[in-house]
């Protein structure tokens, strides 16, 4: 059985007449006949009976009948999504980063929808800490990756501009008055971390072993919001990257005056696995127009940066 077969069936009992089954089907009648008793012969069944110049379904073709128009039907809308997906003016493009890029990714996107147009162009969106996201590009279920560097010969990489890091304090601390902070001065000071899928997690272990000191870690977790949060009810400090939409409620800013913390962030891709054309163009897009990540900065950032 193929799904000519079927094909060639579900148009005999929609017509019921060959003649005009093989004429919309584009296929000689002596083929179409050939077809359908193979057919018949396979399932050991009569699919049709002859009446005059027009044919019936038999009963087992009745039963049959709508099975077929099922399966055609569902491949059909199957080839129809495919088709929807890879098609770059109405294709999918799913997108990873993390959650400190909230804000810059929908404005690449709408910035990307103005200058080519493609508005029926849909992205999915995912936020998620640094080895979650590496998971995720190098097991194909993003397309496009916007994070800092991944260390894989799978990826390829392109800078999109630096992301400086701070200092957030509540506005009632003790160094909320101060203009910068020398992160010497978090020694024993209650801190509010990431955890330890987070890439900063790891470079603030680094960064208190360079300094000698050892701060009072009191919560990790791996949601930038979530350390706002914590340090706005007055739970810590913590270092972040500087949030894109300001100082976060009863919170202040601090920049880090004794080292200039920062990293950079990147457009990343799997050159191991299949890219839809919609994630290329926009891919590309990015590409040609340069450090978006810095020019959303001089547009939209902080002084501080």
């Amino acid at each position: 059985m193929n799904l000519k077969q079927l094909y060639y069936f579900r148009t005999i009992a929609e017509l019921e007449h060959y003649t005009r089954a093989a004429e919309k089907l584009y296929v000689s009648q002596s083929n179409l006949s050939h077809a359908i008793q193979e057919l018949e012969e396979e399932l050991n069944v009569k699919l049709f009976l002859r009446k005059g110049r027009s044919i019936k379904l038999t009963k087992y073709g009745e039963l049959f009948l709508p099975y077929v128009q099922k399966t055609i039907e569902t491949l059909e809308n199957g080839i129809s999504t495919l088709k929807d997906y890879i098609d770059p003016n109405s294709g999918t493009v799913t997108i990873a980063s993390f959650p400190s890029l909230a804000q810059f990714v929908p404005d690449i996107i709408v910035r990307y929808l103005s200058a080519t147009n493609r508005v029926n162009v849909h992205f999915q969106l995912s936020q998620e800490s640094f080895y979650n996201l590496q998971e995720q590009l190098l097991a194909g279920k993003a397309d496009l990756l916007l994070a800092t560097k991944i260390e894989n010969p799978q990826v390829e990489c392109f800078p999109l501009g630096t992301h400086q890091l701070v200092l957030l304090v509540p506005l009632g601390h003790r160094l909320a008055q101060q203009k910068s902070v020398d992160l010497k001065e978090l020694d024993r000071e209650n801190f509010i971390d990431f955890d330890e899928r987070s890439q900063l997690h790891h470079q603030n272990k680094e960064i208190f072993r360079e300094l000698d000191i050892s701060p009072n870690i009191v919560m990790e977790t791996p949601q930038d919001v979530i350390v706002y949060g914590l340090v706005a009810a007055n739970r810590g400090v913590a270092i972040i990257p500087y949030p894109l939409g300001g100082a976060p409620y009863n919170t202040k800013i601090l920049p880090i005056s004794n080292k200039m913390l920062q990293r950079d962030i990147y457009l990343m891709w799997n050159k191991n696995r299949y890219i839809p054309p919609a994630a290329e163009y926009f891919r590309d897009f990015l590409i040609h127009s340069g450090k978006v990540f810095d020019q959303f900065l001089a547009h939209n950032g902080p002084s501080i940066v």
